[in-house]
C-alpha cells in the first residue's frame, strides 16, 4: 500500500468544506475577488496572540482591523503582530525582521484597540469577531457579537452550561447565523483523511473502542509580572491579576482540564462515532499541584457509545465465526471512549487511538499512523495453524495484514502541514464569502460542550451519568456535527 497521498490532493483536503448554505434565499456579503474579510479580534492573551501570529496570518482572506483586550501588554502585543500579520508576515520567537519587512508592515493596516468589546462592535466596521477569552465569557460575548451582526469564530470550549448552549443554538437559528468553534483537528488533513479511511474504505473495519490522552508534566500556569502596576482601564475589568492570567485553573472561570483541554478529544470522539455518547463516568482530582488552584489536575473519563443500524456511525461487519448468530451480529452495539488528561507525567503526550476489529489509526496534530491486524474469516475456523499457514502460503484468500502495517506506517509522512490553525481560519473567511455553514460549527461546538459538562456533573454526583438525545435536538434543522473532507477517487489511488 502506498502510504502517502500526493501533494496536490493532500492540498486539497486543506481546503475548506463546501457545507450547506444555511438558508433558503440566504446571501453572503458581496465581496470583490480579492476583497477580504474585515476582523475583530477579542481576547488577546496566549491563545488570541497565536491565532493572530500563526492562524490568521496564513488566511489571506482576512484582515485585522481592531483587536480588543483588557490587559494592556496583551493588547499592545496583539496590535504588533496583527499589524504584521495583515502584512502576511509570521514573526516566530527571536527573530528579527528584514529591511523589506519591515516596510511592508508599516505599509499594512494597524488595527485599533480597545478594553471594552461593545465599544469596539459600537465603532468599527468588522464582518466577524474572534474570541479567545476564558470559558466564563464565551457565551454572553457570543450572543453580543451575533446581535450586532457578525459572524464568530469562538475558541472552545463554546458553553459551559447546558442552557447556555441551547440558546446559542436557538440563537444561530433566530439570525440565520453560525458559529465556528476552534476545533482546529475538524481541519486538519490527516484527520480528514482518516475519516475517509474508516467510512470511505472501511479501512479499519467496525470502530469497537477509542483512547485518547493528553498528558503534561507541567504547572499549567502563565507567569504574571510581579511589578505590574494596572492602569485605570484596566482596574476596571481585573481585580485579580493571577486570577485573570491564570483562569484556566480556577472553578469561577473554568472546568480546567475538562474544558481546556479534554474537549479538544472527546470531539475527535464525537467525529469518529458521528454521534453524541449516551453516558459517562468520571474520576478525577486535585493531587499533585496543591499551589491554590481549585481545578483537578488529573481525569479519567469513559464514554460510552451507542450505535444501531440507520445511525450515520453503524458500521455493519460480517460473520467471523460460525457460533455468531447471524440475526444478532448487525443489531446495535456499544463502543467505548477511555480518556485521560493529567499533570505530573508527560509520557504518552497528545493523541487518540480509533481502534477497529481490521486496524487502528493513531492520530496526534501533525502524525498519522495507521496499524492493520489479521483479520481471520468464517471459512478459516476449523483450520489447524498449519493449515492455515499452507492456505495463505499458495494464494488463499485470506490476506495477512503485512509485518509493516502491523509494525505501523505513516501516512503522509513526506507533506509538511501548515499549522492547523491556517486551515481553519481560511474555512472562516471562505464560509463568510461563500455563505456556506463552517465544519466546526455552532452543533460541533455543543455536542463537544456536553461531553464536558455531563463529565464534570458524573465527578460531582460520582456516578454514571446519562445524557438524553433530547438535549442536543431541537424543533427547528440545525448543520451537521460530523461532516468531513470527501474520499475522492483521485486521492484514494495515492494511498
Amino acid at each position: 500500500m502506498s502510504t502517502n497521498l500526493n501533494r496536490r490532493n493532500f492540498l486539497k483536503a486543506a481546503g475548506t468544506t463546501a457545507g450547506f448554505m444555511i438558508a433558503a434565499g440566504y446571501s453572503p456579503f458581496s465581496y470583490a475577488q480579492n476583497e477580504k474579510v474585515r476582523v475583530g479580534c477579542i481576547g488577546t492573551g496566549g491563545q488570541g496572540t497565536f491565532h493572530i501570529r500563526d492562524g490568521l496570518t496564513g488566511a489571506d482572506q482576512i484582515v485585522i482591523t481592531a483587536v480588543c483586550d483588557v490587559f494592556f501588554p496583551h493588547q499592545s502585543m496583539a496590535v504588533k503582530y496583527a499589524q504584521l500579520s495583515n502584512a502576511g508576515i509570521t514573526l516566530t520567537e527571536g527573530q528579527k525582521l528584514s529591511d523589506e519587512e519591515k516596510q511592508r508592515a508599516s505599509q499594512a493596516v494597524k488595527p485599533n484597540a480597545y478594553y471594552d468589546y461593545h465599544e469596539m462592535l459600537a465603532k468599527e466596521e468588522l464582518d466577524a469577531v474572534v474570541i479567545a477569552t476564558p470559558l466564563n465569557t464565551h457565551f454572553q460575548i457570543t450572543m453580543d457579537c451575533l446581535a450586532a451582526g457578525k459572524y464568530v469564530f469562538c475558541e472552545k470550549t463554546l458553553t459551559r452550561t447546558l442552557e447556555d448552549g441551547r440558546a446559542l443554538i436557538e440563537k444561530c437559528h433566530e439570525l440565520n447565523r453560525w458559529v465556528q468553534v476552534g476545533h482546529q483537528r475538524r481541519y486538519n488533513p490527516k484527520y480528514n483523511m482518516a475519516m475517509g479511511l474508516v467510512f470511505d474504505e472501511a479501512r479499519l473495519g467496525r470502530i469497537n473502542h477509542i483512547t485518547a490522552q493528553w498528558h503534561r508534566n507541567h504547572y499549567w500556569r502563565r507567569v504574571i509580572p510581579g511589578d505590574y502596576q494596572l492602569n485605570d482601564e484596566e482596574k476596571k475589568y481585573i481585580t485579580d491579576l493571577e486570577h485573570h492570567l491564570n483562569w484556566r485553573v480556577y472553578e469561577e472561570s473554568s472546568n480546567g482540564l475538562f474544558t481546556e483541554l479534554a474537549t479538544h478529544q472527546t470531539d475527535i470522539a464525537n467525529w469518529f462515532m458521528r454521534a453524541v455518547p449516551k453516558r459517562v463516568h468520571t474520576f478525577a482530582g486535585l493531587d499533585y499541584w496543591r499551589d491554590g488552584r481549585d481545578t483537578d489536575d488529573n481525569i479519567l473519563l469513559t464514554f460510552e457509545y451507542e450505535q444501531n443500524p440507520g445511525d450515520p456511525g453503524f458500521i455493519p461487519i460480517d460473520q467471523r465465526s460460525k457460533l455468531q448468530k447471524l440475526n444478532l451480529i448487525n443489531r446495535g452495539y456499544k463502543v467505548r471512549f477511555v480518556y485521560s488528561s493529567i499533570l505530573a507525567n508527560a509520557k504518552r503526550g497528545a493523541s487518540e487511538l480509533i481502534q477497529g476489529d481490521k486496524g487502528t489509526i493513531e492520530l496526534s496534530e501533525d502524525k498519522c499512523w495507521m496499524f492493520g491486524e489479521d483479520y481471520s474469516s468464517v471459512s478459516e475456523e476449523n483450520l489447524s495453524a498449519e493449515e492455515l499457514a499452507n492456505k495463505t502460503g499458495s494464494g488463499g484468500t485470506r490476506n495477512p495484514t503485512s509485518e509493516e502495517l502491523k509494525a505501523g506506517v505513516e501516512l503522509l509522512g513526506d507533506v509538511t502541514l501548515k499549522t492547523p490553525d491556517v486551515y481553519q481560519f481560511r474555512a472562516f473567511a471562505d464560509c463568510i464569502k461563500n455563505g456556506t455553514v463552517p465544519r466546526s460549527n455552532q452543533m460541533v461546538g455543543f455536542t463537544t460542550a456536553l461531553t464536558a459538562i455531563y463529565a464534570v456533573q458524573s465527578k460531582m454526583e460520582g456516578k454514571v451519568v446519562e445524557i438524553d438525545p433530547a438535549v442536543y435536538t431541537f424543533d427547528f434543522e440545525t448543520p451537521s456535527f460530523h461532516e468531513y473532507d470527501s474520499w475522492d477517487e483521485e486521492t484514494k489511488a495515492n494511498v
